[in-house]
Formats: structure tokens, C-alpha cells, sequence
């Protein structure tokens, strides 16, 4: 430990003492956070009846604790949304946007994991962080076994190769037995599943082998017309023909795996809870379930995330609070964030929030005298999407405001500056862009001049490194093209070649959108 570590943590001890002692004087909770990957809101029991799969051990939290009906992240891919998890942050603030980007060393002080471990807390982390940083800044945590990529389906562990939830079921079981008695602790378990890059448990692989799913009623033509050029023609359609449809037309597949892999994580969730359960832990463990967002099952003929949609940022979200005073089996219909929960952590855990966080703490929600009170909370939340990484097509990049009865989007990319506002009360699928409508003007203007006005207070810090990332940022709002040959040769003969083939100028390919998508498209790389 560096002596401006040593010094940072001696600070912080001082300062939260008498927050600390209080807290642990009153009994102070452990938290629990369970995180999937690419889970859609409506996959669980508890959420939607006639699931194809019983997931009794997840149903459990939500009908013993508080289910949110509105749950949702305020950046739709993972490396943002865990970000802004960790830290209680919208993305802008939290600075971290693109994979492989290093958390600013700033940001990584203020995390929740950081903040719990100088009040006493032992802290861990276990599977897909998801943010890249420091071997240094990893052994900050009392327990660490986590990767900030997606990590290996199975694992040799002990002499026995185990699926990756299998896996986090024992190293959680190992995390405890090295918790020191009377030492509150803060785990986070990130499962990969349900994610692309995963896959079913053996015992789980086949199991819906003869379930037909059948399509979604948007998953149509028309449909797919109302939306926008671009984007139709985006990552998110080559993810739709190829990942979703199995590139043959046929969604089952992937849907039966999809459900599948689930099956794993709620049998490990039901395996943790039983350990907490014999170690006399469970009594005093807030477990708190979500998914790090969305995903499109063949919306408007989309999938994947990164839409402003709600299918890409509504979550699953139950908050299970065993102790005293804590409601029990409610359904709550108000917006909670994924920067919420580092704010609730450090509520619960009797610690001040801070006041850089932009979430709220839940703990005025899970209460049980809170079910019958008049609560003041947000009437809304801003999104924000600029990750584009995608080397075969690019992502458009997106940022709105959302209410419970209107969503307004400004897509932000070079060429494709355009806005979209839809009345979720008379079309909760979100499916007539009301944007151009006379009776709608009002509503937009209202919603436009408050995301101005956070923006403004809340400024876009995305940083388009076309020249030296680990992979291409694409659609830049411009380009230095003598350094970008020097930096990436190979990329720019493949550009030049469809420039000179086209018969148009270096300002054309880089300020015509029809053209600047025939060039990328003709290269394979977008820029």
C-alpha cells in the first residue's frame, strides 16, 4: 500500500468512526448483490407467468422482499452499467464508457466496494467485474476473483472442471469461510449467464430441447420500418439475422439456450442462499438481484442491447431486506436505477451517502411502513449510450430522458442526429415515434429542456479514439486521416481503396452519411 493509500484510508477511518460504530452498535447488515448478464426483466416467475423455466429460489427474494416492477440501468451495455453500479453514477460522471478502459483512479476510490472496505467491511468480488482495473487496486478487496472480460464458460477449480455458476457457487462458499468472524461483508456475484458468450449447465443443456417459443407480435417487416435507417441497419440487425435467428430464420435455438443458461444461476442463487442459511448469516443478509440490462428478443426486428428501448434497459430488480421493520412480499411500481444500488448499500450500512453519487438509496422503499406512505421519488431518469465497438457494423450511440408515461431519444451520431418521443401510456411497446405530431410538441419540449439542462450540468466526456484503442471507436465526428494511416495502416489502405473506387473526395467519406456507409460497409470497418 502506497503511503497516499495509507493516508486515504486513515482519512476515511477517521471521518466514518462514529457513522461505523454506530452502524455496528445497531447490527450491521451484510449485502449480498447477485448480477446476471443480459437478463430481460420478464424471464423470471415472479415477473411473468407461463415462463418456460421455474426459477422458485429467485421467486423466493422477490416474494419475501420488494419486487420493482419499473427497474432499469441508465447505460444499456455492460461494462457502462456495472460501472455506474459500482460507483452510484451516471456513465458521463462515472467516465467510463468503452471496454478496456481503465476506471479513473478517482472513480475507483469512490466506489462502493472502497467506501465499505475503510468502514470495515469485507468486500469481494467474483466473476465478471467487467471494468478494467489495476492489480493493485484489485487487492484493495478483501476477496478477489473476478476479470474484467467475459471469462471462461467453465473453470478448472480444485480438480474438477465447473460451470461458471457452479463455479461462483463454490467461491462464494470460499468467501465465506474466509470471513472474519464478526466482520460485516459485501459480495458481489457476477454470473455470465445469460449472456451470448455463455452457455447451459451440462445437466441444464437441452432441457427445452421441445418447447416452441413463439415469435414476439412486433417481430415483424412492418414493424422493423419504423425504425430508424440506421439503426435497422446496425450491429443490432446483423445480431438479429445471425445470433437471434441462428442465421437460418429461426429463433428457437437461441431462445431455448437463452432460458437454459438461466436455469444454472437460479440453482446457484438457491445453493447461496442455503449457505448463508447454515452459517446463521442469512438472517442478516440484504440480497439485492439484477441484471446489468436488457436485451431485445426480436423487437421491431432488433436484438442485443444498446437501445434507448425499453426491452434493453428494463431489469430485473428485487431487493430481499430479512431484518425487522422490512417489507415482505411488495410489488412497487417506482423507478429504481442501477446507481441506486451503491447509495442503498451505504444507507443500510448506517454510512453517509455521498453526495457525488447520482442515485438514491432504496431504503425508504423497502420498508414496510413505506407501503402505505406518500413517498416523494424521481418522476424520471436519463439514459446514455456511447460505447460503439463493433468492428462488422457500428452501434448507434443514444442518450434520453424517460418518464413513466413518455420517453424522449436524441440519437447523437455523426449524420444520424435525430430525436424520437413515444407515449409509453398509449404505446407501451414503444412502437409510433410521435416526434412530429402537432399534440405531442408540448411534451417534448418539456422533456428536451430537462435532459438539456442535465446535460449541460452532466456533459458527454466520451472519448473516440479512432487512433490508438484496442479496437475501433466507430462513427467519429471527425478524423486527423494522415494520423490515422500512421496509427492503423492497415484500416486506412482499406478505406483509401473504396474511396478511390467510389470516385469520391476524403470530405465526402467523411461527411456524407450514404456514402461513409457504402465505404465502411465495402471495408469491414467502420469508423
Amino acid at each position: 500500500m502506497t503511503m497516499t493509500s495509507r493516508f486515504r484510508t486513515l482519512y476515511w477511518s477517521i471521518l466514518l468512526l462514529p457513522a461505523v460504530a454506530g452502524a455496528q452498535a445497531a447490527g450491521q447488515p451484510n449485502f449480498l448483490i447477485l448480477l446476471t448478464d443480459d437478463q430481460r426483466w420478464d424471464t423470471l416467475g415472479s415477473y411473468r407467468e407461463g415462463n418456460p423455466i421455474e426459477t422458485p429460489h429467485i421467486d423466493r427474494l422477490a416474494n419475501e422482499g420488494v419486487r420493482f416492477e419499473n427497474g432499469f440501468v441508465t447505460t444499456p451495455i455492460c461494462v457502462a452499467s456495472r460501472a455506474s453500479i459500482l460507483t452510484g453514477r451516471y456513465a458521463s460522471n462515472a467516465r467510463v464508457h468503452q471496454f478496456q478502459t481503465l476506471m479513473p483512479a478517482d472513480v475507483f476510490e469512490r466506489t462502493y466496494n472502497m467506501l465499505l472496505e475503510e468502514a470495515g467491511y469485507f468486500t469481494g468480488q467474483l466473476g465478471k467485474y467487467g471494468v478494467k482495473i489495476t492489480q493493485e487496486q484489485q487487492g484493495r478487496h478483501s476477496f478477489w476473483d473476478a476479470q474484467e472480460g467475459q471469462g471462461p464458460k467453465f473453470r478448472e477449480y480444485q480438480g474438477r472442471t465447473l460451470h461458471d455458476s457452479e463455479w461462483l457457487t463454490v467461491r462464494t462458499e470460499d468467501f465465506l469461510d474466509a470471513l472474519p468472524e464478526g466482520r460485516p461483508f459485501a459480495l458481489q456475484v457476477n454470473y455470465k449467464a445469460p449472456h451470448g458468450t455463455s452457455c447451459p449447465a451440462p445437466e441444464d443443456e437441452g432441457a427445452l430441447a421441445d418447447v416452441y417459443f413463439e415469435r414476439h407480435p412486433k417481430d415483424t417487416d412492418e414493424m422493423a420500418e419504423r425504425v430508424p435507417a440506421f439503426v435497422r441497419t446496425s450491429f443490432l440487425e446483423v445480431c438479429y439475422r445471425q445470433e437471434f435467428n441462428d442465421g437460418v430464420d429461426d429463433h428457437n435455438p437461441f431462445v431455448r439456450e437463452y432460458f437454459e443458461k438461466i436455469m444454472s444461476v437460479e440453482r446457484s442463487v438457491g445453493h447461496i442462499v442455503a449457505l448463508l442459511e447454515e452459517r446463521g448469516l442469512a438472517d442478516n443478509t440484504v440480497i439485492i438481484f439484477l441484471s446489468d440490462h436488457g436485451v431485445h428478443f426480436g423487437e421491431k426486428q432488433l436484438y442485443g442491447k444498446w437501445t434507448p428501448f425499453d426491452a434493453s434497459l428494463r431489469v430485473p430488480f428485487i431487493v430481499y431486506d430479512p431484518r425487522p421493520g422490512a417489507a415482505r412480499g411488495a410489488v412497487r411500481d417506482e423507478m429504481v436505477l442501477n446507481i441506486d444500488i451503491a447509495p442503498t448499500l451505504m444507507d443500510l450500512a448506517g454510512l453517509p451517502v455521498p453526495e457525488y453519487m447520482d442515485g438514491r438509496s432504496m431504503h425508504p422503499l423497502i420498508e414496510e411502513a413505506s407501503q402505505t406512505a406518500d413517498l416523494e421519488w424521481r418522476d424520471h431518469f436519463f439514459f446514455e449510450h456511447f460505447t460503439s465497438p463493433a468492428r462488422v457494423k457500428y452501434i448507434p450511440r443514444n442518450e434520453g430522458i424517460r418518464t413513466a408515461t413518455g420517453k424522449y431519444v436524441h440519437w447523437i451520431d455523426p449524420q444520424c442526429d435525430e430525436e424520437e418521443f413515444y407515449d409509453l401510456v398509449r404505446d407501451p411497446e414503444e412502437v409510433d415515434n410521435l416526434i412530429g405530431d402537432p399534440e405531442m410538441a408540448p411534451r417534448v419540449a418539456r422533456l428536451r429542456g430537462i435532459f438539456g439542462e442535465w446535460r449541460t450540468s452532466n456533459p458527454r466526456n466520451y472519448n473516440y479514439d479512432v487512433y490508438e484503442g484496442h479496437r475501433p471507436q466507430s462513427l467519429a465526428p471527425e478524423i486527423d486521416w494522415e494520423r490515422f494511416a500512421a496509427s492503423r495502416p492497415e484500416e486506412f489502405e482499406q478505406i483509401r481503396e473504396q474511396v478511390e473506387r467510389l470516385g469520391v473526395t476524403w470530405e465526402q467519406a467523411m461527411d456524407d452519411w450514404e456514402i461513409r456507409y457504402k465505404i465502411s460497409s465495402h471495408a469491414g470497418y467502420w469508423y
